[in-house]
C-alpha cells in the first residue's frame, strides 16, 4: 500500500468528559481528565461472552536519545454543497460474534455527542472526507466544494480510508463502512468486545482496532471512549471488512491505540509503553517505555501512535492533569523501530515531571492533534488556552523529528481536533472556534503560514 494513501492519518478520536451543556472537550484535554477521573477506579474484566486480549512476552528494548539542540445544519462550504446520495439512517443493532457465545447487556451509549467536526482526512490533494456528529462531508476538489455523504444519529468521531473508494467511520456504538468513496455507507455490526476506537485498515477486507465494553451497569465503568483510553482495552482484528472482529491471541493488555502499515508489520500503545509485531500480532515486542516520572511515580500516560512507512513510528504521550493553562506531552520518533529519540515535550509541566529529558518546547501549552506526512516528518498543532479564547499553532517536525519549525496558528480555530497532512506544505485541520462556537475546515498550501476556510458549520 503507497504510503501517499497513509500519510495523512492523524491520532486519535476525540474522547469525551461531562462538560458544560454544548461543551466539547479537546482530544487530548478529555484524555487525560479521563485518566485523572478513573485514577481510583479497577480495570475490569471483559465483557461477559467475549473473550479479552492477554499480554504477551515481550523482549525489552532500549531508547536512545539525541541531546537537544543548545450556519445551518449542513454547514457552509467555500462554493455551495450538495445534499449526499444514498444515507444509512442508523447502526447495525447487533454486536458481531464470531465465537457463537452470547453477546453481552449492553446499556445505551453514554458518551454523549461529538463535536460536529472531529476528524478529517485526506487521500490525495483532491479527494478528502471529515466526520462529526450526525455528519460524513466528502470533496473530490481539495476542499473547493463539500458533499454531505451521511446525515444520521451516529455521534462519528474516526474515519480511515485507504484509497478513493474503501473506508471506514466510527464513534460510539457505530461503525460505517463504503466501498464506493462514501456514495453509500453501510452500517456494520459493532464487535461484542465493545466500542471501537483507534479503527485501522491496511486492506479493503483486513483491519484492527481496539474495543472497550460501551458502559457498564450500576455506573461502575465509564463511557468506552474514555474506558479505553484511560484504562486500556482489547486489541481486535477483522478480516472480512469489518462484518467481525476478533481478539488478536497473545496482544499485550489494556490496549489504547494500535497501527499497522501492512498485514504483517504494526505497532499496539499500552500505557507508557509501546509494543512491536513483524508477523500480522502473532508476537509481539516491547519497543518503547516512557522514561519514568519522578515528580508523578504513578503517573502512565496514554499514548498516541501513528504508522509512518513499514517500520516508522510517531508517538505522543499524553499526561494527565492541567496546571496554569498548560497540560504534560511528549513526542517521540522511530524510523525502524528499533532506535528511539524524543521529539518535543510541553516544557513547563514536563520539566517538573521529568526533568531529566529536556526536549524541545512542543507548538502549544496543550497537545493537539498530530499528522504524519512520513518516517521522518509529521505536523504537530497544538492549543494554547491561556491566549483568550486560545490558539492552535502548527509545528513542522523534520529530520526524522531532529528539526522543529513554528509555521504560524491555524487561521479561525482556537481549539483543533484532528489534522490531515499530504507533504509539509498542503494539509487540512478541523476544530471549534471558541468565540463563535462555530467548527471549521481551514486548509493550507505554504506549511500552514496562511489559511483558507473551506467549511463551516454551528
Amino acid at each position: 500500500m503507497p504510503l501517499s494513501a497513509r500519510a495523512h492519518q492523524t491520532f486519535g478520536s476525540l474522547a469525551r468528559v461531562a462538560a458544560a451543556p454544548g461543551a466539547f472537550v479537546g482530544v487530548a484535554r478529555a484524555r487525560r481528565a479521563a485518566a485523572s477521573a478513573l485514577a481510583v477506579l479497577a480495570v475490569a474484566g471483559p465483557v461477559a461472552g467475549c473473550a479479552a486480549a492477554s499480554s504477551g512476552s515481550a523482549a525489552a528494548t532500549g531508547a536512545t536519545s539525541r541531546p537537544p539542540a543548545g450556519t445551518s445544519a449542513a454547514g457552509t462550504g467555500s462554493t455551495p454543497s450538495s445534499t449526499g446520495a444514498a444515507m444509512s439512517p442508523t447502526a447495525a443493532s447487533s454486536c458481531s460474534n464470531p465465537s457463537g457465545t452470547a453477546p453481552a447487556v449492553r446499556a445505551a451509549p453514554a458518551s454523549g455527542p461529538a463535536p460536529a467536526l472531529a476528524a478529517v482526512q485526506f487521500v490525495d490533494p483532491g479527494h478528502g472526507w471529515v466526520a462529526g456528529a450526525g455528519r460524513i462531508m466528502a470533496t473530490g476538489d481539495g476542499g473547493g466544494s463539500w458533499t454531505r455523504q451521511y446525515a444520521g444519529p451516529a455521534d462519528l468521531d474516526q474515519v480511515d480510508f485507504i484509497d478513493g473508494e474503501h473506508g471506514w467511520a466510527a464513534g460510539g456504538d457505530t461503525l460505517l463502512r463504503t466501498v464506493d468513496g462514501g456514495g453509500t455507507w453501510t452500517p456494520l455490526a459493532e464487535p461484542c468486545q465493545g466500542e471501537l476506537s483507534s479503527v485501522h485498515f491496511v486492506s479493503p477486507a483486513l483491519g484492527y482496532a481496539v474495543a472497550a465494553p460501551a458502559t457498564a451497569t450500576a455506573g461502575n465503568l465509564p463511557p468506552a471512549a474514555l474506558y479505553t483510553q484511560s484504562l486500556g482495552g482489547s486489541l481486535l482484528r477483522t478480516t472480512d471488512g469489518g462484518a467481525t472482529w476478533t481478539p488478536v491471541a497473545g496482544a499485550p493488555a489494556n490496549a489504547q491505540s494500535a497501527c499497522f502499515a501492512n498485514a504483517d508489520d504494526g505497532y499496539l500503545g499500552t500505557p507508557a509503553r509501546i509494543w512491536r509485531t513483524t508477523d500480522g500480532g502473532q508476537h509481539w515486542t516491547l519497543a518503547l517505555t516512557e522514561p519514568g516520572a519522578p515528580g508523578n511515580p504513578t503517573t502512565t500516560d496514554t499514548p498516541e501512535i501513528e504508522c509512518a512507512g513499514a517500520s516508522g513510528l510517531w508517538v505522543l504521550f499524553l499526561g494527565q492533569g492541567a496546571a496554569t493553562g498548560h497540560a504534560p506531552y511528549l513526542a517521540y520518533a522511530s524510523q525502524d523501530g528499533r532506535a528511539w529519540h524524543g521529539v518535543l515535550e510541553e516544557r513547563f509541566t514536563e520539566s517538573a515531571l521529568r526533568p531529566g529529558v529536556k526536549l524541545p518546547q512542543g507548538p502549544g501549552s496543550y497537545p493537539g492533534p498530530v499528522s504524519a506526512i512520513d518516517s521522518g516528518r509529521a505536523v504537530f498543532v497544538g492549543y494554547t488556552p491561556p491566549l483568550g479564547f486560545g490558539t492552535a499553532p502548527v509545528m513542522l517536525a523534520s529530520d526524522n523529528g531532529f528539526a522543529l519549525a513554528k509555521e504560524g496558528d491555524v487561521a479561525a480555530i482556537n481549539e483543533p481536533m484532528a489534522a490531515s497532512f499530504l507533504s509539509q506544505d498542503q494539509g487540512w485541520v478541523v476544530g471549534e472556534n471558541l468565540q463563535t462556537n462555530a467548527f471549521h475546515v481551514e486548509a493550507t498550501s505554504d506549511a500552514g503560514r496562511t489559511w483558507t476556510t473551506q467549511y463551516t458549520v454551528g
